[in-house]
């Protein structure tokens, strides 16, 4: 069971996403990047307190900027799939932005987003199942259970991050579903 996080609407510290993610591989935010963002003030400390952790899985790197439309976070830049991590202005909704403008709900705010990721990461760090889920059916079994435990953590911490499980319009759901795939 993957544990640690929210805790009563709480992020997680730079410290503990360091802990999984590695030394040296969570980014912070200057405050000058962000100090006139249209989000929450909570949203702004989450990222020039916490950070935005790399995880090659999800986060190849963050780019703290703003763009037309949103408010440039993080990227991923895989072999046949690249997308930006965005939050719009006003509502703090952080969105998968595919480079062809489509986007894809993630979380309701950057402190979700972290939470979110926070959990993701630290399963990924200590599962054993998940790095050998093909080995044999009770590994996969095992697998699968992990990841329909985080699904449950992540929608009990943020509901619209799961919405009605559609692979089309939450990341969530779609990544997490076919991580061993």
């Amino acid at each position: 069971m993957v544990t640690g996080f929210p805790r009563d609407g709480d992020r997680p510290s730079f410290g503990e996403l360091e802990a999984w993610a590695g030394k040296g591989r969570v980014r912070r935010a200057a405050a000058s990047e962000v100090a006139n963002w249209r989000l929450s003030e909570a949203d702004r400390a989450a990222l020039t307190e916490s950070g935005v952790p790399l995880f090659d899985e999800l986060v190849h790197g963050e780019s703290f900027r703003a763009m037309p439309g949103m408010y440039r976070l993080a990227y991923y830049e895989g072999t046949y799939v690249n997308w930006d991590y965005g939050v719009l202005p006003g509502s703090g909704e952080v969105r998968r932005w595919e480079r062809d403008g489509t986007s894809q709900f993630v979380n309701s705010s950057v402190v979700l987003w972290l939470c979110s990721l926070q959990m993701v990461g630290g399963w990924f760090t200590r599962s054993t199942a998940i790095h050998h889920w093909d080995e044999n059916g009770e590994t996969e079994d095992q697998a699968r259970a992990e990841i329909d435990d985080l699904l449950g953590r992540i929608g009990v911490a943020d509901p619209a991050a799961i919405g009605d499980g559609s692979h089309e319009t939450h990341f969530w759901p779609a990544v997490l579903d076919r991580w061993m795939y």
